[in-house]
């Protein structure tokens, strides 16, 4: 077998995780149509991001319970990193964070079913990880479909303290 490298092998997994994910999301909004599908799509992430930036936290050595540590575990998350993330802001009490890149947005589209209005499932993601990790922290989405957005922006999020 070949050598593969870090990133390489970093992006396949991150972007299998994500095909998975869009594959789910669009058994269940066949069978129970997009608003249904929207809210057990929401619940999964809001159960599986705490579990998920726990591990990061572990596997990375990051201490929990601050913005900061939850700002680490971000930039080194694989799952986040097909998103191209970008840290716009950033304190000890606030960072914002814009996703550049959206392949799974970007697929719904080439395949003619429109931009996936995932404003919903964000919050549920975000929320639960300011519940677990930043206690009294707080969440605004600044932009996120449905809502219009730049080319170069597919979402963006302030999380503070």
């Amino acid at each position: 077998m070949t050598e593969i490298s870090k990133e390489k092998l970093i992006n396949l997994f991150a972007r299998s995780i994500m095909t998975m994910d869009g594959l789910w999301f669009l058994a269940a909004e066949e069978k129970y149509g997009l608003e249904r599908a929207i809210e057990m799509d929401c619940k999964v992430w809001e159960r599986f991001m705490p579990i998920h930036i726990k591990r990061v936290m572990k596997t990375y050595d990051i201490a929990e319970g601050s913005l900061t540590g939850l700002l680490k575990a971000f930039e080194v998350d694989p799952i986040w990193s097909i998103f191209k993330p970008v840290i716009t802001e950033s304190s000890e009490n606030r960072f914002v964070l814009r996703m550049t890149d959206c392949p799974p947005q970007k697929a719904r589209v080439r395949d003619g079913r429109g931009e996936f209005p995932c404003k919903d499932v964000g919050i549920s993601c975000f929320k639960s990880l300011i519940k677990d990790f930043v206690p009294n922290g707080q969440l605004r989405c600044v932009v996120c479909p449905p809502d219009k957005h730049p080319e170069d922006v597919w979402c963006e999020w302030e999380l503070c303290r």
